[in-house]
């Protein structure tokens, strides 16, 4: 097995949603604190990059934070630094990085509560800082098929091609980042701000936005219940059956 090289560097993760999509569990508990066998699946983020070296975690919480803080409180010998910041209101993707402009001055992570990646943290960041990123992007590939047969045909309706049950694959945004913390400073205070904007504003003004992809069999989400169900099943537990 490859020896991972380790660092310890800031993550961010992104814990204040209210998983919509994943009612009617969500009413209850909050998603961060959805089970994948014995722990939640927040647990296992923060796990996957202590075990690299990671020792700092920047929360940032709203729905439901009671429950968060109260159990991470509750596990005994953390190898881990945890610091909460509080959205006042839903602010997107992004908009809670401006709690973090006097607390953060390195390269540092962020990542949505509601996936895992199964890769080597440690590449992602080689990659970032010898290409020179502001931003780095993790992307899982993504295989779809459609179960029909295909038509191509010009506006007159003039058939071009026809292709029998097309495969495609797509580099999908994963939800997990690099960024550097001059970024911070490029956050709207307090406003709905997605990471995408921010991207998007890093190549307007002819900045550098980086791609690290991942296999599509690395990359577990838990963001809904189907694809919630193939994760706990990937990692050996079973699912939950909402009817």
């Amino acid at each position: 097995k490859h020896l991972v090289s380790k660092f310890n560097i800031p993550v961010i993760i992104m814990a204040g949603g209210k998983g919509t999509r994943l009612k009617p569990i969500t009413n209850i508990i909050p998603k961060p604190l959805i089970p994948i066998g014995e722990k939640p699946i927040l647990e296992w983020i923060i796990n996957s990059f202590n075990e690299v070296g990671v020792e700092n975690f920047y929360l940032t919480v709203n729905y439901k934070q009671e429950m968060i803080r109260s159990y991470f409180d509750s596990l005994p010998d953390k190898t881990y630094n945890l610091k909460y910041f509080e959205e006042s209101k839903p602010l997107g993707t992004a908009g809670s990085l401006h709690l973090l402009k006097n607390e953060i001055d390195s390269t540092f992570f962020v990542t949505n509560c509601d996936i895992l990646i199964n890769d080597d943290y440690s590449e992602m960041l080689k990659y970032h800082k010898e290409n020179g990123n502001e931003l780095t992007a993790v992307s899982a590939v993504k295989h779809f098929e459609i179960p029909y047969g295909t038509l191509e045909f010009e506006e007159n309706g003039v058939l071009q091609q026809l292709k029998e049950k097309p495969e495609y694959n797509f580099f999908i945004n994963a939800g997990m980042y690099i960024l550097e913390p001059h970024l911070l400073e490029e956050i709207p205070e307090n406003e709905f701000f997605h990471i995408t904007t921010l991207m998007e504003k890093i190549l307007e003004r002819e900045g550098k936005v980086g791609v690290f992809p991942v296999s599509e069999g690395s990359w577990m989400d838990i963001g809904q219940w189907d694809e919630y169900n193939k994760t706990s099943k990937k990692m050996g537990y079973s699912g939950i059956e909402i009817k």
